[in-house]
């Protein structure tokens, strides 16, 4: 046990996940990543609503993102493997540098973790480099830790460029 309560192994396992998912982004290994989420997953990049705040509520305000279900992420999938995502050609390179990984809760099989991330994107339009805030909730199926939802808090309030699962 970790000092707040937290089981270590837990908190390996769930930093082993994040990783995971960034690596495999980074390398273009579309179905083990879609694989890491459970299929009701919510994937969401709320958009800034103020110099303070993030829109709070997907199905009514403005999102960057926002996709209500593992279907979703297969359809965004499709469309960059298709090559049918005109923003994404061609695919910009990727580098997800992860930190400051946190088991927040774990009751039972329901678990909520939160992660700082760096991107690094390099593309047609040049470099960029980009910060946010993860927050997820995973779900043990079958045995095997799933993404239940991951909420990605961009710090900037200004994107440049086409923004995709693969620059999150």
């Amino acid at each position: 046990m970790s000092t707040d309560g937290i089981d270590a192994g837990l908190e390996r396992e769930v930093a082993a996940l994040i990783n995971r998912e960034a690596m495999l982004l980074d390398r273009r290994r579309w179905n083990e990543w879609l694989d890491l989420y459970a299929e009701d997953a919510v994937y969401w990049v709320p958009a800034w609503a103020s110099e303070e705040e993030t829109t709070t509520d997907p199905e009514t305000q403005l999102n960057l993102i926002y996709l209500k279900n593992r279907g979703r992420l297969e359809d965004r999938v499709f469309r960059i493997e298709s090559r049918q995502s005109w923003a994404s050609l061609p695919l910009d390179r990727t580098v997800h540098v992860i930190g400051n990984v946190l088991v927040e809760s774990a009751e039972g099989d329901a678990i909520e973790a939160t992660a700082n991330c760096i991107v690094h994107v390099y593309g047609k339009k040049g470099a960029a480099t980009r910060g946010s805030r993860y927050d997820f909730a995973f779900r043990r199926i079958d045995g095997a830790l799933r993404i239940a939802r991951k909420k990605i808090t961009f710090i900037d309030d200004r994107l440049e460029g086409p923004v995709d699962i693969y620059h999150l």
